[in-house]
């Protein structure tokens, strides 16, 4: 079982330009998941490498993603918009196993947001501005690796879902881009005869050290 990590200190993971090979310690310390699974060929065959890391701070979820990707696209800049039509890096998490609703953290190289929360792909609620605490970055892209990284306030998970996150949540990783690479990429396999990243049922029990 992949595990959530207490990170050291809440220090940021990037300045710049992104390479893995200079993360902070703190950073280092926290499990790096790959998302290697590419249930829908592309037609190219496109499968950029991709990562995630995790980590968890007095409550507060932080979390990295990046992509190693020659050429992205990034247009996006409204709020709550389509940026998986760009080129994506996607958190979905449902915080309790006991409640069917999830949130869908989506963003794109402009660190654009679009985060909704429901129980399936239909009927979802979009937050538009942003929550209080939760404002993603974004690095530069020089023809490498591009990365994300965002806060995930216990304050908000609290004032969705009624409580602070206990031993365990529920989770999937995605990389996409529907405009210049189509590619369908996710850290947990996904059975779905299309590209479907809204399968909660396929998410996978990840251990969290509170």
């Amino acid at each position: 079982m992949k595990t959530i990590r207490k990170l050291a200190v809440p220090v940021a993971p990037f300045a710049g330009e992104f390479s893995p090979e200079r993360l902070p310690q703190a950073w280092r310390d926290l499990e790096e998941w790959e998302i290697a699974c590419y249930p829908w060929s592309a037609p190219d065959g496109y499968q950029p490498k991709a990562c995630a890391r995790v980590g968890v701070y007095q409550g507060d979820l932080h979390v990295l993603m990046y992509a190693l990707e020659e050429t992205i696209q990034a247009r996006e800049t409204q709020v709550g918009g389509a940026v998986c039509v760009d080129s994506c890096l996607e958190f979905f998490l449902q915080p309790f196993e006991e409640d069917a609703r999830y949130l869908n953290f989506e963003v794109n190289p402009l660190g654009t947001l679009h985060l909704g929360i429901g129980g399936g792909r239909e009927n979802r609620s979009v937050f538009n501005p942003p929550p209080l605490g939760i404002a993603p970055a974004a690095s530069e892209h020089r023809g490498a690796w591009w990365a994300v990284y965002y806060a995930i306030p216990s304050a908000f998970l609290v004032a969705q879902f009624g409580r602070k996150l206990d031993g365990c949540v529920r989770a999937n990783c995605y990389t996409c881009d529907e405009s210049i690479h189509p590619h369908f990429g996710t850290l947990f396999p996904v059975s779905a005869p299309q590209p479907d990243f809204h399968r909660p049922e396929c998410f996978q029990t990840i251990a969290v050290e509170i």
